[in-house]
């Protein structure tokens, strides 16, 4: 007899993202760029435009993942 490994159904990304009830990446990514800038305003000024500019890239980055994400999503509606 042989042993059969029977593969259990695998989940499809539209499943995975429905089953995703935690914070939006892009939220999450946009109050961690609230830190640097928060923090900005305690340090020496020397260190000052190094922390606007990181907080400055997370916003950023956070603004292109929402992008992302209402892209793929009106994308998945289309279909």
């Amino acid at each position: 007899m042989s042993n059969t490994i029977i593969p259990e159904s695998q989940r499809t990304a539209g499943d995975q993202s429905e089953a995703h009830t935690g914070i939006e990446p892009w939220l999450s990514v946009s109050f961690l760029a609230l830190l640097p800038l928060i923090v900005a305003f305690y340090v020496p000024e020397a260190w000052q435009p190094y922390l606007f500019v990181a907080g400055g890239l997370l916003l950023l980055v956070g603004t292109v993942l929402l992008i992302r994400q209402e892209r793929r999503n009106s994308a998945e509606r289309r279909d």
